[in-house]
């Protein structure tokens, strides 16, 4: 047999297009599967076309997502994460009331502007993939979610907060599933859902003047 010479040498092949260093494909997963319902809704998500796209096999997926529903909690943490920015930006340097007000639209106008990725926020898969309870809140949450309109020691101010969050994440249901009466626009949907968050701002600086 002739011996192995230095130009013979056998070299490592590269590695093909769309194959993945340890690390890279779980990231690359969690993008494409957030476009994906961003596109087509989490119902629709589908693995098969995800691997396809990324050059690798559906095994390969499970060495980080141990379902198709784990990837899709990691996306819902993933627009947790975009849909508490735009809330607090639109918090951010306003006064107490304005404060709420904006964030009561904001919430509605990112619901209206991710549809699906706002029906998967609304879905089980998040709360179902968890795997230990969450971690009970600070006083300051509440607090800081109602725009510092209720004082931060009034005994309900839990109750406060989960009346905004339940009137806000309705406007915003009603908006995105078409389902409010009397309008038939976009436009007219999200009027309707700023005045009524605007009736509720007005009822708590009502309820706490001092606040």
């Amino acid at each position: 047999m002739e011996p192995v010479t230095e130009r013979k040498r056998i070299r490592p092949r590269a590695k093909r297009a769309g194959a993945f260093h340890h690390g890279d494909l779980r990231e690359a997963l969690v993008i494409a599967a957030y476009r994906a319902v961003e596109k087509h809704g989490y119902l629709e998500l589908s693995l098969r076309p995800l691997v396809t796209q990324l050059g690798v096999t559906q095994p390969a997926v499970y060495r980080h997502f141990a379902s198709k529903e784990a990837l899709l909690a990691e996306v819902a943490m993933r627009g947790w994460t975009a849909f508490r920015t735009e809330i607090g930006a639109a918090q951010s340097q306003r006064a107490p009331l304005d404060a709420l007000r904006a964030s009561g639209r904001a919430y509605v106008r990112w619901a209206h502007a991710h549809p699906h990725l706002f029906r998967l926020l609304s879905s089980r898969v998040p709360a179902q993939q968890r795997d230990k309870p969450l971690p009970p809140l600070p006083r300051e949450h509440y607090f800081a979610g109602l725009g510092r309109t209720v004082p931060i020691d009034e005994p309900h101010i839990a109750d406060a907060f989960r009346a905004a969050w339940a009137l806000s994440h309705g406007l915003a249901t009603f908006v995105v599933e078409h389902t409010f009466q009397l309008v038939d626009t976009d436009d007219a949907r999200l009027a309707a859902a700023h005045g009524a968050i605007d009736v509720f701002v007005e009822m708590l600086a009502a309820r706490w003047p001092q606040a």
